[in-house]
């Protein structure tokens, strides 16, 4: 991310309308949050969607915050990367994954089949748009119909939530944010 001045503000929670308010306790408060609540339109919603990231799906959560972490490494978003960090560990990534995906390994041994095909998915997906058609019929030995359409709304969803934090400039929390998944 660039050194420059933060472009968007980051709201008060307190100042906004309650509607954006109770939307801002669903996730939890940092930065980026507060950035993306300046579109009191479209916030509401999209924290709900949000919260929904992290409940139960067929695509499990550790595949599913994994393919987030490579969507921030590929997209050099320091916020997303450095924030999922902290929601992986929640849920028990090892440090030895988050280091294979520092270094672009996605067939590393510490990953499963599953998280093996999810991550070549999501790289080829964050990379070219469109999957090729090699790696989403590889895909669909690991992944059900289903958990690729899910993988799709996570990869796509981070890809804006990048997009966001670099061209708003998002600054930093001074320590990451609690994680979802932790009650």
């Amino acid at each position: 991310m660039s050194d420059s001045a933060e472009r968007l503000p980051l709201l008060d929670p307190s100042s906004t309308p309650k509607e954006v308010h109770a939307a801002l306790t669903r996730l939890p408060d940092i930065n980026l949050f507060r950035a993306m609540a300046g579109a009191t339109t479209l916030y509401p919603s999209f924290s709900e969607y949000m919260a929904k990231l992290f409940q139960d799906m067929e695509l499990d959560a550790q595949t599913e915050r994994l393919a987030v972490l490579l969507v921030g490494k590929l997209s050099d978003c320091h916020y997303v990367w450095r924030q999922n960090i902290v929601t992986a560990k929640s849920i028990n990534i090892s440090d030895e994954q988050i280091a294979a995906i520092e270094r672009g390994e996605l067939a590393a041994s510490c990953f499963s089949p599953r998280q093996q095909a999810a991550l070549t998915f999501t790289k080829d997906c964050v990379i070219n748009i469109e999957v090729d058609d090699s790696v989403y019929d590889a895909s669909t030995r690991e992944l059900s119909s289903r958990m690729i359409a899910e993988l799709l709304y996570v990869v796509g969803t981070y890809m804006m939530i990048c997009r966001f934090a670099r061209s708003g400039r998002v600054p930093l929390d001074k320590e990451p944010g609690p994680s979802p998944y932790v009650s």
